[in-house]
């Protein structure tokens, strides 16, 4: 146990620390825009390099050993070319901080950290809750990170069998690295995610830090916490006698508030985890386009997000054109530096991910936003509305144009398979818009009382406490303790790889703790991630058929889709009444499994049902 921990705290220090503390050394950073890139391109080139050594001799934890051992070297080989000693009092004054900046990250990680704990993967009575924001994606998450780590490599997508992980899933594989060091440590993700969550506000920090230090404190604060108007829902309840702890007051789908506020996206969309600071630290390197040097950093991280997160990838290339139009008239070709490192990103543009297309179309507009002007000053707020006002001055244009062209973007165009996940663009938008905040309010705090700022700044993020209190108060449950047990079971008695025949849920105990395959999962999981919609639903219809219909229907769902175990759980047996004794007078399907009206039926013999596929 005490040596699972101390390996889990090694990979820790090697993929947020060891790369960057070898890379940090070859680029022209300030002391500030080190801090966030040391775990940045930690993260970016750690996984990466875990990736191809997978590829070519398998994942496993040797393998990641092996990687570790090749960053130490580096870092070594590193330290003595550049003829720096190693000495653990320099490496520290490198990351002296003030400590009203430290308690401001200390504070954001922590305020995360706890809503985390509380809301993923927490014990009750009844079995583990997941709750809150996570209780519709986190599944997903996890069904990656257990598959990955139960030899589903390169993946597949573990939830819709037989086809390959298209989505922007390394943020998941790093927590499969880290985990893997230890065992199953599925309380990991929510410690992981405070992290990146703190990496964020650093990242900020950085971008923020050059037009002044109460400039990038107030950013921070709004990075993270600041949103738009829709906690008058939380207090109209409270004040009314009508406020329901299990109800949502972040947003309503569709509704008027209908944008989910930063913080609510931070605790539960995990790519955007990498997304948002690579994002935000390729904004401070682009601010200076003379720099070759940091127009290269800012061109690698860019090539290095991709699978992480493709928007961001997108975003960044948004942000460097912003900046060439710009600066046109200074246009050389020290911009191609910039450019080059995206071949890094190739390999998984070309590795057949969701199709790509763009086309002009206000679909957005028409199913969501509806009243544009009405829409976006209520769900970004503040902030937006002090955005748009800094552009009375001159100044700050690369910010200016940078925000106005990402809140453009999903308004005139759709890029994503469903028009709803346009809304990410906002998500990127958000990191100009509060540093043209924090600008202005940093101005103001300089002139008049700090009341004033501190008014404005409490108004901006109170839907926090919209999001806190729905983590926080409810308690979704993901798997009851019966599922986690068959679930352990499924991890310990069936070979990896195997593929189950489930209902279509989110939660799923073979999938999301076993680490097993299935044929098909929530309708916009796939659909989201480039499925097209009517092979979807064939899917549903033939899983719909082999529980209710004939034994020849059955097979011939299971022989297609090459499932070697049926489940049945409580979904199953609330859509598919009567299932239990159907599958039980299947001759060729044995019941392994039956324990707290939970049962698993092992494919044994279809006279060679798999042999001719």
């Amino acid at each position: 146990m005490v040596s699972g921990y101390l390996a889990v705290i090694a990979a820790l220090v090697f993929t947020f620390l060891a790369p960057g503390l070898i890379g940090y050394r070859f680029f022209n950073l300030k002391v500030y825009e080190v801090w966030a890139f040391v775990p940045v391109f930690s993260v970016l080139v750690s996984v990466g390099m875990v990736y191809y050594l997978s590829l070519a001799l398998g994942y496993s934890y040797w393998t990641i050993l092996l990687g570790f051992l090749i960053l130490t070297s580096l870092y070594t080989l590193v330290v003595y070319k550049k003829g720096e000693p190693l000495k653990p009092k320099d490496l520290l004054r490198l990351f002296q901080i003030k400590k009203s900046t430290l308690l401001l990250f200390g504070g954001v990680f922590l305020i995360s950290l706890a809503v985390l704990c509380v809301s993923v993967w927490r014990g009750n009575e009844y079995g583990i809750v997941m709750t809150g924001s996570n209780w519709q994606d986190t599944p997903f998450h996890y069904e990656i990170i257990e598959s990955i780590n139960q030899g589903n490599f390169p993946p597949q997508t573990p939830n819709y069998i037989g086809t390959p992980l298209t989505y922007h899933y390394f943020v998941d594989f790093h927590t499969a690295i880290v985990e893997k060091m230890y065992g199953y440590l599925p309380m990991l993700l929510p410690v992981l995610n405070a992290v990146f969550i703190g990496i964020f506000a650093v990242a900020v920090y950085a971008l923020a830090r050059f037009y002044g230090r109460w400039a990038a404190i107030i950013a921070v604060v709004l990075g993270v916490f600041g949103w738009g108007l829709s906690y008058v829902g939380l207090f109209s309840a409270f004040f009314s006698g009508t406020f329901s702890p299990y109800q949502n007051y972040i947003y309503q789908f569709g509704d008027l508030f209908g944008l989910p506020s930063m913080f609510d996206n931070l605790l539960q969309q995990r790519p955007l985890l990498m997304g948002l600071p690579v994002f935000a630290l390729v904004l401070a390197l682009l601010r200076d386009m003379s720099s070759q040097n940091r127009l290269l950093l800012a061109g690698i991280l860019t090539g290095l997000v991709f699978p992480f997160h493709n928007v961001a990838f997108f975003c960044c290339y948004v942000a460097f054109a912003v900046v060439v139009i710009l600066n046109i008239r200074k246009l050389n070709r020290g911009y191609l530096y910039f450019l080059l490192p995206s071949v890094l990103a190739l390999p998984f543009i070309f590795a057949g991910g969701p199709p790509i297309s763009i086309s002009f179309s206000s679909a957005f507009i028409a199913e969501f936003a509806h009243n544009p002007f009405i829409y976006y000053f209520l769900n970004l707020g503040i902030p937006f509305i002090l955005a748009l006002v800094s552009f009375v001055k001159p100044g700050y244009a690369y910010l200016k144009l940078t925000f106005l062209v990402l809140v453009l973007i999903p308004n005139i165009l759709i890029m994503t398979p469903w028009v709803w996940d346009m809304y990410k663009f906002f998500m990127f938008a958000w990191i100009p818009i509060v540093v043209l905040s924090g600008i202005l309010l940093s101005k103001v705090l300089s002139k008049t009382s700090r009341v004033v700022v501190l008014t404005v700044v409490l108004l901006s993020v109170i839907t926090s406490a919209s999001v806190i209190v729905y983590n926080v108060n409810t308690d979704f449950s993901a798997v009851s303790w019966s599922e986690y047990q068959l679930g352990m079971w499924v991890r310990d008695n069936t070979p990896e790889g195997s593929v189950f025949l489930t209902y279509y849920s989110i939660q799923c105990p073979p999938s999301m703790v076993g680490g097993r395959l299935r044929v098909s999962s929530y309708v916009y999981w796939p659909y989201g991630h480039g499925e097209p919609l009517g092979e979807v639903q064939a899917r549903e219809k033939a899983i719909n058929e082999a529980y209710t219909g004939s034994e020849s229907q059955l097979a011939a769902t299971v022989q297609h889709y090459q499932v070697n175990y049926v489940y049945v759980g409580g979904d199953e047996q609330q859509n598919y009444p009567g299932c239990v004794a159907r599958l039980d007078a299947v001759d060729w399907l044995t019941q392994v499994y039956s324990e707290n009206e939970r049962y698993i039926y092992e494919v044994t013999d279809l006279n060679g049902l798999h042999s001719d596929t």
